[in-house]
């Protein structure tokens, strides 16, 4: 198989995290891709990453090909447990709607001219962060210890707020989410798919 990425990419790190964990590193190849001319002639939704399985078929969104990994390895990252399969997947869906509200600031911090820029979205996504924020910080007060996608979708959120909002100093006040996010910073997989923050 093979996963076309970038270093900086938070969704692609999703990805490569899972990879990792799983130890697909024999079956998938991690391609960099470097423009967006490329990026198009993979897929049509132009996005990383993408996902080329052993029967050629492509997959793109992060959501959808984490669950396709995991599934290859007998779904190690989700409960089994149905009351803990919703509890991990709420993480999931939380961190994932942080990520995409932190992409969404970005894209019109970085992509816009500043008069081309739109406070009313920008207050709407930093309400719709700190929301999230707040969310997590009280479902970490006790977690599991185990890697889940749910571990993984955070820990990708909460990188790229790093880099792209440090303005939000998210670990603030917030020593629940900061010792969750520093645990699993601790293993190799996530460790070593850290975001290159010099890369625009």
């Amino acid at each position: 198989m093979k996963l076309y990425v970038s270093a900086n990419s938070p969704y692609a790190r999703k990805a490569r995290i899972v990879i990792r964990e799983l130890a697909l590193e024999d079956r998938v190849e991690e391609q960099t891709v470097s423009s967006l001319e490329e990026l198009k002639n993979i897929g049509p939704n132009a996005k990383i990453p993408v996902l080329i399985t052993e029967d050629h078929v492509l997959l793109c969104e992060s959501l959808i090909i984490v669950r396709y990994l995991n599934d290859l390895s007998s779904g190690t990252l989700l409960p089994s447990e149905q009351k803990e399969l919703a509890s991990c997947l709420q993480l999931e869906s939380i961190s994932s709607a942080l990520l995409d509200s932190i992409f969404a600031r970005s894209l019109e911090t970085n992509q816009r001219k500043e008069d081309e820029r739109s406070p009313k979205l920008l207050e709407r996504e930093r309400t719709r962060t700190k929301s999230c924020l707040d969310r997590l910080e009280e479902l970490t007060v006790d977690f599991s210890k185990e890697v889940s996608l749910g571990s993984i979708s955070i820990v990708c959120a909460l990188g790229y707020a790093n880099w792209r909002a440090p303005e939000d100093a998210w670990a603030e006040g917030r020593q629940n989410l900061k010792r969750y996010y520093d645990h699993f910073m601790n293993r190799d997989a996530f460790r070593d798919t850290t975001p290159i923050f010099n890369v625009n």
